[in-house]
């Protein structure tokens, strides 16, 4: 099972980091979709798979706050 992607951009995140819009990381990373490989993003993986290793920043995030965010239904 996949949902959505991840990049490794290889800037010290320690781990792949979750794209939340296209170009844009979790943690808030802004990168080029057309130059940096895009995977799609692992669900049900075995415990030694590489999307295991997370963004520190990445892994914290609430998706759902930022898919409201990004549709305009902020909670505060």
């Amino acid at each position: 099972m996949t949902t959505g992607y991840v990049v490794n951009l290889e800037n010290g995140h320690n781990g792949y980091c979750v794209e939340s819009l296209i170009g844009v990381t979790y943690c808030g990373e802004a990168f080029d979709p057309t130059t940096v490989e895009r995977e799609l993003y692992a669900v049900d993986r075995g415990h030694d798979h590489p999307h295991n290793t997370l963004c520190f920043d990445c892994s914290k995030v609430d998706s759902r706050t930022v898919r409201g965010a990004v549709r305009g239904v902020l909670k505060g």
